[in-house]
């Protein structure tokens, strides 16, 4: 991150909010064009709004659709879209905004970084795991044949704006993504996060209403909290990351259709736990608790199907973006909203967690 790229953006978070708010973030960044990077199954819930919003701007705008999967995260993608962009007559003065969930905002984001070697963008998360945590931060990334994320850029978003109107008809697999996140940031620092969890009826955690505002606002003030302070993750960002190098794997190796990623991440809560409780840093009882807390809220604590063997979790773990040669730091939890980083674990050493945990 160079001087010159904006500062952190703090959500914007609210109920029926994007016509009234939208416009105002936009008309303060003055760009010479507005090219959207839209969700198709977004479109129609909040595409009215979002067209009244733009046209308020007076600012000249372009919406192009994306079919939003794991799959069109991908370089093929990312130069169809730039070449689409360029053609609209997107320049290095216009705003990229990206409007729909975790996929679409990664994907609107690295073009954004690298078209014309950057422009502005600003994310429009619709889903509970882009409110929560994956538009906050500014990683941006597609996926590659080897794995998950493994080419991307630090780039933050000018603004990024949560409408909970829009979660209204988010599929249930949507909701338990998006509290996959919610449990792993109450576990790095907001332990009030799994209590509000722990005492709130399912239904009314899987509802647009205050429950969702509350549990989307306290994971993205940890995130936040955490990334002003370290924005290129040279330390304490890796905090964030908690689950994360044994879910990726798992979800790697599964494939998105069987394991998405928030239920990933689940998985990986649990096993970075056993972890924990396996070098006694923390309590068998928390262990529980996470499995209770992911049952709750709808998520697999199993993995589907036949494990992966050793040889190819090993593989996946020694492919994990955040490793520093042959070796990966691992975050644990050892007790609820205290984490740390064990620094210099093998690959094997995780593959043999995952196997323990799971198996």
């Amino acid at each position: 991150m160079s001087s010159s790229d904006p500062v952190l953006a703090r959500p914007v978070f609210g109920m029926r909010i994007l016509e009234r708010r939208l416009p105002g973030l936009i008309r303060k960044i003055t760009p010479s064009g507005v090219w959207v990077l839209l969700d198709r199954k977004v479109e129609p819930v909040i595409g009215k709004s979002l067209r009244a919003a733009l046209k308020c701007t007076g600012i000249p705008h372009r919406i192009f659709l994306f079919s939003a999967s794991e799959k069109n995260k991908s370089l093929a993608q990312l130069e169809t879209l730039a070449g689409r962009f360029l053609r609209a007559g997107a320049d290095r003065k216009g705003l990229i905004l990206g409007v729909g969930g975790g996929i679409t905002t990664d994907v609107a984001g690295f073009l954004a970084s690298t078209l014309m070697r950057g422009c502005a963008w600003g994310a429009v998360p619709t889903t509970l795991l882009g409110m929560a945590d994956a538009a906050i931060g500014g990683k941006t990334a597609i996926n590659l044949p080897e794995g998950k994320n493994l080419l991307g850029a630090f780039h933050q978003p000018r603004f990024v704006l949560a409408d909970i109107t829009s979660l209204g008809t988010l599929p249930a697999r949507e909701w338990g993504c998006g509290l996959g996140e919610v449990v792993k940031s109450g576990m790095i620092a907001n332990p009030e996060l799994l209590r509000r969890i722990e005492r709130t009826p399912p239904r009314a955690i899987r509802r647009a209403g205050a429950e969702a505002l509350a549990l989307a606002k306290g994971a993205a003030a940890v995130k936040v909290k955490i990334v002003a302070t370290d924005p290129l993750e040279k330390n304490q960002r890796k905090l964030l990351n908690l689950g994360h190098t044994f879910g990726h794997a798992l979800e790697t190796a599964a494939g998105a259709r069987k394991l998405a990623h928030g239920e990933a991440v689940g998985l990986g809560l649990l096993c970075a736990t056993q972890m924990a409780v396996g070098m006694g840093s923390a309590r068998a009882q928390y262990a529980t608790q996470v499995e209770k807390l992911l049952l709750r809220c709808r998520l697999p604590t199993r993995y589907p199907g036949k494990l992966p063997t050793r040889s190819e979790l090993t593989r996946l773990i020694a492919r994990d973006k955040k490793k520093a040669g042959p070796t990966v730091d691992v975050i644990l939890p050892r007790q609820v909203g205290r984490c740390e980083i064990l620094p210099n674990r093998a690959p094997g050493e995780l593959a043999d967690v995952i196997l323990r945990t799971l198996g």
